[in-house]
């Protein structure tokens, strides 16, 4: 199914509102992968601050595939040892996205995937089906929407549809949208703004993060006025004074 064209216009007036979006496309073997397992269905802030630990404390360790492969293959693959590289990696106690990393390294070890160029060459030949089913563990496994992140990493003009990616089309076009549909339309209508994809999925994606913090906090704010407003429970008082 696609986007009918009403929904296209409703789509491409709103997009024209936002104002230009980032360019998140990265150059980095180690981060491309940690980035994978991490940035999905986690706080932004808690990816930013494991990241940022990695730069400024690992990277000099961690320079290659192998180096990567060979401080993993160290420890056990159990709770306690994703545990301890989950804190070694990203000071963090993330054992699950361990576990998931130790899938995604060997998922790419064995199609000879080791650096900057393979990953990139591999992104732009490679189709969802290729992955689909094949990088999961109990816990987590590479989806559409993380498999167009990283696509969108290596430089290919596409579109991710995550949470707040496809929440915005939703709501232009008072329907839920699906993966596939959300990045046709998305990119159908960078074209026709001569704007890249990646950028317009950029843009949306941080307008749509800023609105459901604003409206969080909103709620956060109501509910505590409602507290202060809220009478005094007569059950909980003492006794009158006989």
């Amino acid at each position: 199914m696609s986007l009918s064209q009403e929904e296209l216009k409703k789509l491409h007036t709103e997009c024209v509102k936002l104002p230009e979006g980032k360019n998140y496309r990265a150059d980095d073997y180690i981060i491309n992968l940690f980035v994978t397992v991490l940035d999905f269905q986690m706080n932004a802030d808690v990816v930013d601050a494991s990241l940022a630990f990695y730069r400024e404390n690992r990277r000099s360790q961690l320079p290659t595939h192998e180096t990567l492969a060979e401080i993993i293959s160290g420890y056990p693959n159990t709770k306690k040892g994703n545990t301890k590289l989950a804190n070694y990696f990203w000071n963090n106690n993330h054992w699950s996205r361990v576990k998931f990393l130790r899938q995604l390294l060997k998922f790419f070890g064995d199609r000879k995937v080791r650096d900057m160029s393979t990953l990139s060459g591999w992104g732009k030949s490679a189709d969802f089906q290729d992955v689909k089913g094949r990088i999961k563990t109990k816990e987590h496994s590479v989806g559409y929407a993380i498999f167009k992140w990283l696509q969108i990493r290596l430089g290919i003009d596409t579109v991710k549809p995550d949470v707040h990616v496809k929440k915005f089309v939703s709501e232009c076009i008072g329907r839920k949208s699906k993966n596939e549909e959300t990045v046709a339309a998305i990119e159908l209508i960078a074209e026709e703004l001569k704007i890249p994809a990646f950028k317009l999925d950029a843009a949306i994606w941080q307008y749509q993060r800023d609105k459901s913090i604003r409206k969080r906090r909103e709620r956060i704010a109501e509910g505590r006025k409602a507290g202060e407003q809220r009478p005094e429970d007569s059950s909980h008082q003492f006794p009158p004074s006989l």
